[in-house]
Formats: structure tokens, sequence, C-alpha cells
């Protein structure tokens, strides 16, 4: 069976030492581990994190998104872009993180009342061939998540995915593709899954309201026989963000809370995706 993560914003934005004291209550749910945040290096504690991991009997993929200011699209943000970039993936090497994944083109929310032009796109392929090489030295795979048209102008469909991975061509960059936005954005879900097979790397389990996992409107019969069909063997994971993270509440437009608690959320969403596997 694929390997079940859950995401931690499901309950804070921080990996704070109460954060991790609810790693082995999410173990005994039946999760296989979970998805840490790092947006700043400097606030991850390793060795915490490591032997909580340790003690909880848990694995870990990582998460970020590009930080306000900085871009791997703008020429004159680039190379600091990148600099953030590797100590990011410096950080998810640190902690045992197989998988970095998440919005890397731009920050999330940064809209210019157009698509990309062709100048952004050749500067974000250089920018993942460098990120390409930073990952392979540091053993670590990353993943770029294409966001829906309403958080980002860079990347929305699996296609423009697909088309951004051809050109970069490195075995350490792949896709993360995620239920939420590909339901919104893609006219059939599991095509986007087989299209888009060879370069899947990691993958989010997002209900349409981001909700609880099951409860919603996304196919996921369908969306299990695609990913059977083209053999994906790599992590579930839940995705999700309380509504009192301030900072993601701007960004994604999260106002009400999404199920009747956060544990209820992981919990209900973990037998789910159990019963699909």
């Amino acid at each position: 069976m694929r390997r079940l993560g859950v995401h931690l914003m499901v309950w804070s934005g921080d990996v704070t030492k109460a954060m991790l004291a609810r790693l082995p209550a999410i173990k005994e749910m039946g999760y296989d581990g979970v998805e840490i945040p790092i947006f700043d290096p400097e606030a991850i504690h390793v060795a915490e994190v490591r032997q909580a991991l340790a003690d909880s009997g848990l694995r870990c993929t990582s998460s970020t998104a590009m930080t306000e200011g900085l871009s791997l699209i703008d020429e004159n943000r680039r190379e600091q872009g990148i600099t953030w970039l590797r100590k990011i993936i410096q950080t998810s090497t640190a902690i045992g993180a197989e998988v970095l994944c998440g919005p890397i083109c731009v920050p999330v929310g940064e809209l210019r009342g157009r698509g990309y032009t062709q100048a952004e796109w050749d500067t974000c392929v250089r920018s993942f061939q460098e990120v390409a090489k930073v990952a392979s030295d540091e053993g670590v795979t990353i993943a770029l998540e294409p966001l829906n048209r309403f958080e980002t102008f860079m990347i929305n469909t699996v296609d423009d995915g697909i088309r951004l991975m051809d050109e970069v061509d490195h075995p350490s960059v792949g896709l993360l593709l995620d239920t939420f936005h590909m339901h919104i954005e893609e006219k059939s879900t599991p095509d986007a899954i087989c299209k888009a097979g060879r370069h899947i790397k990691h993958f989010h389990t997002s209900e349409n309201d981001r909700g609880t996992v099951g409860t919603g409107q996304v196919a996921w019969a369908e969306t299990f026989n695609a990913l059977n069909q083209i053999g994906y063997d790599g992590w579930l994971v839940v995705e999700s963000f309380n509504a009192v993270i301030p900072e993601l509440a701007g960004a994604t437009c999260i106002w009400r809370p999404l199920a009747k608690s956060p544990d209820d959320l992981a919990e209900e969403s973990y037998q789910f995706l159990r019963k699909m596997e």
C-alpha cells in the first residue's frame, strides 16, 4: 500500500514543541508520516524534529512556498530565490524529509493581472535546473505544485507543469499534484494524473472545499483508479489548513473551520483513504 501522510498545517503553521508532541497521536491514527512546513529554516530545530519523528515512528516529507519578495521567474530576484530555496532544501535533508514540495515559482497570492511571459518562463526553467542540482546533491526530490489561477499566475495546470518538467529535464525535480487545485483547473482529474504520470513525485489529497477528504465533490474512485493505472507508489498526503493560521488565511481564503476539529479532519480523512487503498 502507498504511504499515507498528513500535513502538520492541519493543526498549525509552526513546528513548535507542542506540535511535535502531537506526533504520537498522529501515529496512533494510522499515518505513516507527516508533512512538515518549512518557511523559515532558522525556525526549525532540526535535532528536536528528528528526535520527535524517531520517537513516534513517523517518516516525513516537507513543504514550502516561495517567500514574499523572492522569485524563480524574475531575473532581478532569481538568485536570492535560489539562495533561500537552497537553505530550505538543506533543512529538509537535515530533518530526514524524502520530498520537498510546494509552489516555489513565485509567492502564493502574487498576481499580475496576466499570465506569464516567455521571459518569465525561460528564467523559471533555468532556475529549476539550478535548484535540481542542489536537490540532487542533498538527496531530496523537489515536487512543484501547480496552483489554481486565483492563487498564482504561474503554473496553473498539469499541462504547464509537464511542459516545465520536460524542459528542466532532471530526475530530482517533478510535480506534486493536488486534488483541490485539479478540481478547479482540470477538465478531468484522472486524465490529468495519467498524462502527468512519469513526472509525479508527490500527491496531495485535498477535498474541493479543503475539508475532510471523502466528504465533497472530488471523484475519489476515479482518482485512485488513475493512480493505480500509472503505478504511483509514492506518498498520499492529506493537506488542509487550520483557519486560525493568519499567514495562510489571506492567501488561501480560508475564513471558517473546515471540520469539527483538526483531529477529526485528520482521522476521518485517514479512514477514508485507507478504505480507498
